[in-house]
């Protein structure tokens, strides 16, 4: 490729042409008809008869987010290393809250749990005045509520699997 794309006067430097042959070349590859060939978009079809061409549509560039200098990541570096003991000194603080936080979590679960319990009432919930009427929205309730307390129930097993993976926590308040 010497020959074609240096100029023999100036050694080392590319001849404007050549420029021009290559952006040419990228306009046409971008001016490739596109083909609609069911779900699948393409611009090489293996039959062109079964397949749509789609129109030519302008292309939209969004810009994305500004990356910040490489001078604002030099002091981050240098500034985690400082902040790393302070993070340990603050991580027993962090899991006692976070364990404080699941045990009231924990309570209210059991509290909604046992109003569901008391609610559902053994499987024969009390019947309402239009529930005593139309059986089906009965019926539907009854699900509803069973579909609740085995939810709670999940809810309050994995509350306690949370607990116990916490260091120095107990799953029973």
């Amino acid at each position: 490729m010497p020959g074609i794309a240096r100029d023999s006067a100036t050694k080392g430097r590319l001849r404007p042409s050549f420029f021009l042959l290559c952006v040419a070349a990228g306009s046409a590859l971008a001016q490739q008809a596109v083909y609609r060939c069911g779900q699948q978009y393409t611009n090489a079809p293996a039959d062109a008869s079964r397949c749509e061409r789609v129109a030519a549509q302008a292309v939209t560039v969004i810009p994305g987010t500004r990356v910040q200098g490489q001078s604002a990541v030099a002091p981050a570096a240098a500034s985690a290393a400082s902040v790393a003991p302070v993070a340990a000194a603050a991580q027993p603080q962090r899991e006692d809250m976070a364990r404080q936080i699941l045990n009231t979590e924990l309570a209210q679960a059991r509290q909604r749990h046992a109003q569901l319990v008391n609610e559902y009432g053994q499987g024969e919930p009390v019947r309402t005045a239009e529930e005593a009427q139309h059986p089906q929205k009965y019926q539907e309730r009854v699900a509803r509520l069973q579909s609740a307390l085995e939810r709670s129930l999940r809810d309050i097993e994995s509350l306690q699997r949370e607990l116990t993976r916490r260091p120095g926590a107990s799953a029973t308040p």
